[in-house]
């Protein structure tokens, strides 16, 4: 008997792949209609977002923990060479945070304010649907996609790379079989950027179930995106994880995954919360 996938993912996967035939998907894509103004008039200033990101992605590429656990001095130059994609990379990040909410924040509150959500509630679609529609079609916006995949994909096969060799000379293969070690680490390397920009975009449109004004949506985005890059910053939970007497692996966890952990918990909660109230709104 040949395995097949369960209705609900084969359901799912049906669904994405007919997005282009979704006129909510489009619309907010800006294939038809008045898409989302609020993103081209932050767009206006993306010159200055750019070099932003540029500068403190400079600051955030270079990961100590993984240079800690050099010793030697080629091994080293080859880390400066898996930090140069990983800098690439937290810029586009960066960028990606910046830009998300723009597309997201107004996506609820300008529907509701023009009485516009009901109307989309009386449609086929789920309230699920209309929300992935929407969100799916504003982050279609944003350019830099392509070059984030080939970039965390790079980076995240580089660290396996050089954790393996390395792991032999650390305190992590007494107690983790070095493969998984490395493994974990890269899977971690390699979700961190999707989850810091989708996190961007839940906030922006969670806060926009709860207020009319996309400008307020909009401004409490940005307000809670900058502290959550402040309290998922890899240097203050490297300087935890030391502080607790981890060492090697420990401080790995503590640079790599334990951010990852966080923007990851926060965008499930995020959409659970998404879902719960745009509901209230339909009733």
């Amino acid at each position: 008997m040949r395995w097949r996938f369960p209705k609900r993912v084969r359901a799912g996967w049906h669904w994405f792949r007919s997005l282009n035939e979704n006129p909510i998907y489009l619309r907010e894509k800006g294939s038809w209609g008045n898409p989302n103004p609020f993103y081209e008039t932050v767009r206006r200033y993306s010159p200055f977002v750019v070099m932003g990101a540029i500068v403190l992605g400079l600051c955030a590429g270079f990961n100590p923990g993984l240079v800690g656990t050099v010793e030697d001095e080629a091994l080293f130059i080859f880390m400066c060479v898996v930090c140069l994609p990983g800098t690439l990379l937290s810029m586009l990040t960066i960028y990606g945070s910046f830009m998300a909410p723009a597309l997201t924040a107004p996506t609820i509150s300008m529907e509701v304010d023009r009485g516009t959500w009901d109307i989309l509630r009386l449609t086929p679609h789920s309230t699920a649907s209309i929300l992935l529609a929407k969100l799916f079609g504003g982050l279609a916006r944003l350019p830099i996609w392509r070059v984030m995949l080939a970039l965390s994909c790079f980076q995240a096969l580089m660290l396996v790379c050089v954790l393996s060799v390395t792991a032999g000379t650390t305190a992590v293969s007494t107690s983790l079989s070095a493969g998984f070690f490395s493994l974990f680490i890269g899977l971690g390397a390699l979700i961190r950027p999707w989850v810091e920009v989708l996190f961007a975009a839940f906030i922006g449109m969670y806060i926009s179930t709860w207020v009319k004004s996309a400008r307020v949506a909009l401004a409490g985005s940005y307000v809670i995106v900058v502290l959550m890059k402040i309290f998922s910053n890899s240097a203050i939970w490297l300087g935890i994880w030391s502080l607790l007497g981890m060492a090697d692996g420990g401080v790995l966890t503590g640079s790599i995954l334990t951010p990852t952990i966080l923007y990851g918990t926060a965008v499930l909660f995020l959409w659970w919360g998404i879902v719960r109230q745009a509901g209230k709104l339909s009733s």
